[in-house]
């Protein structure tokens, strides 16, 4: 051995744990992933069981839920009437039912992919993907923003087809 020792060198390494300290600080990262990944898969299996109803509106009746009062009442849907049915009709590739019972609910599949994808990603490396994402008040903005502009594009599709109002 030539040149200094140091006293690492001379350190008995013998009786030190085996434990690798960054994968003591993945768990976090990989219990967020699962819990990411479990929460928005199940959204989209649920939409997958589910049969899209072909009127736009009340497949969460299969649920066990009841119909919507505020379209039973009015003639008009409320806000979210049709995501359900959205999700479920993007699930099983009916991509214009989809965007006629709620133009929201294309931009719900699409963000519950990639978040499940994403989450899946972290359970399994548990490397940070999440985060790239950029979670922030721009996002909340967005979908507080798509909800009233997808029912009002629902409402005028109804307007120009006929279908609304209910009678």
């Amino acid at each position: 051995m030539n040149g200094p020792v140091s006293y690492i060198d001379t350190v008995d390494r013998t009786d030190a744990p085996d434990v690798d300290a960054g994968a003591a600080r993945r768990w976090p990262i990989r219990v967020r992933g699962l819990a990411v990944a479990v929460g928005a898969g199940t959204v989209l299996a649920i939409g997958a069981f589910l049969a899209p109803a072909p009127r736009l509106n009340g497949t969460h009746e299969q649920l066990g839920l009841p119909p919507c009062s505020f379209l039973q009442r009015t003639g008009w849907p409320c806000p979210s009437c049709g995501m359900t049915t959205s999700v479920c009709a993007m699930m099983h590739g009916r991509f214009v039912q989809a965007f006629k019972a709620h133009p929201s609910g294309v931009l719900l599949v699409a963000a519950l992919a990639v978040l499940a994808l994403a989450g899946a990603f972290e359970a399994a490396s548990g490397r940070e993907a999440l985060h790239r994402l950029r979670p922030g008040l721009g996002w909340l903005w967005v979908g507080l923003l798509a909800l009233p502009i997808g029912w009002g594009l629902k409402v005028l599709i109804g307007l120009m087809d006929g279908t609304l109002p209910v009678h």
